[in-house]
């Protein structure tokens, strides 16, 4: 009788109505309300809740046998290891021309940006150029020399029958005098030369050391707009070279050192445009703050768009077909854990559990549910 006025109330509000009976009530019903009171408090309460709505009903769900996986996820990103920020270190001179456009292909030493050139620079350029090749012109005029006049000591040598030791000794110093004669000559031309090469090396770096030139094999990725025509800053980058064949995902997360780090390999995820799963080594950084993650196998000839976002999933936990319930249907109060069992009238009981692993979606359980018994999950 009280349980099924209970039950009516439950349908009529459709809400859950929680209710306490006690042991040994009934013997005593008609007693004073005196001593129902203190059956109350001398009774252990057992708790009942009714059956549920038809909302509710369908979030209940059967204890079952099934896989429990945990897993853990890190995320990465595609980036170049070797950059170039390149900039003018003179201030205010003004750029001439930009020989390259991003996406293009460029050699470590190539010219990328020029300055205009002072007029008189240029003047006094090529008159160095003249002055050293006049300079080796007449060095070489000197050695010729040199030759014909040991040729012509030679031959009156030869010809001054017959030869005798003494002749001899007198043709070598002959042939030492004339080097003598000729060596300060040659030394000063070797000297003005070493002079005007010199001059002509300082010159040249004078300007074109302003230029800009790359610094490594690589892709421009950036010029700054409007360079042609203005003027210089110092340590503004005007141009930016990235090395396409040393990309890499990468991660900083210290978690993804600690369970990343020593693998083989591992399985990249990427959405948009480079959809696709690649496979990649982790490798630790130089600095050791984290890591990267270089393309192997069928992966290592992928092309990706660089800072595009990837993500790596591992297996921290595994038990195959073991007793489970959905994660949802497991709570905690304090050191307690436990569930509500839906029984076969519709009513939840709450009843402590034992689990083991813990899933991302399901929960083994150890003891106190047993498979087909029907559980309350809250979403």
């Amino acid at each position: 009788m009280i349980r099924s006025w209970v039950k009516k109330i439950s349908k009529f509000k459709r809400v859950r109505v929680f209710g306490v009976l006690f042991f040994g009530l009934f013997p005593v019903l008609g007693s004073s309300l005196y001593g129902c009171t203190r059956n109350v408090e001398e009774s252990d309460p057992v708790l009942l809740v009714t059956e549920e709505t038809e909302e509710d009903v369908a979030g209940n769900l059967p204890v079952e046998y099934a896989d429990v996986v945990s897993t853990l996820s890190f995320s990465v990103r595609y980036r170049t290891a070797a950059t170039q920020d390149l900039s003018f270190d003179v201030e205010r001179a003004k750029i001439d021309s930009v020989l390259v456009t991003p996406g293009e292909t460029v050699r470590a030493g190539q010219l990328l940006i020029t300055l205009e050139t002072d007029t008189d620079i240029e003047a006094e350029r090529e008159d160095l150029l003249y002055q050293i090749e006049r300079l080796e012109l007449l060095k070489l005029e000197t050695q010729h020399q040199i030759e014909y006049e040991k040729t012509l000591a030679r031959f009156e040598h030869a010809m001054d029958t017959p030869l005798t030791d003494e002749k001899n000794r007198k043709l070598e110093e002959k042939l030492q005098a004339i080097d003598d004669k000729y060596y300060f000559t040659l030394q000063d031309y070797d000297d003005k030369i070493t002079i005007c090469n010199l001059k002509l090396y300082n010159l040249e770096n004078n300007n074109n050391d302003h230029n800009i030139y790359a610094g490594m094999d690589g892709i421009v990725e950036y010029v700054r707009e409007g360079l042609e025509g203005s003027q210089t800053v110092i340590g503004r980058t005007v141009i930016t070279i990235k090395d396409p064949n040393d990309m890499y995902f990468y991660a900083s997360d210290r978690s993804a050192i600690e369970y990343l780090s020593g693998l083989e390999s591992v399985v990249i995820s990427v959405n948009g445009s480079s959809a696709a799963e690649y496979e990649a080594k982790p490798e630790l950084t130089e600095e050791g703050d984290g890591l990267r993650f270089i393309l192997i196998g069928d992966s290592a000839s992928a092309i990706i768009n660089e800072n595009t976002n990837g993500n790596i999933v591992i297996e921290t936990g595994r038990k195959d077909n073991v007793l489970s319930v959905p994660k949802a249907a497991v709570h905690r109060a304090g050191d307690k854990i436990y569930v509500y069992v839906v029984d076969e009238d519709g009513y939840r009981r709450y009843r402590e559990v034992q689990i083991g692993l813990e899933g991302d979606s399901r929960i083994e359980i150890l003891s106190g549910l047993s498979a087909g018994e029907i559980v309350a999950v809250n979403y």
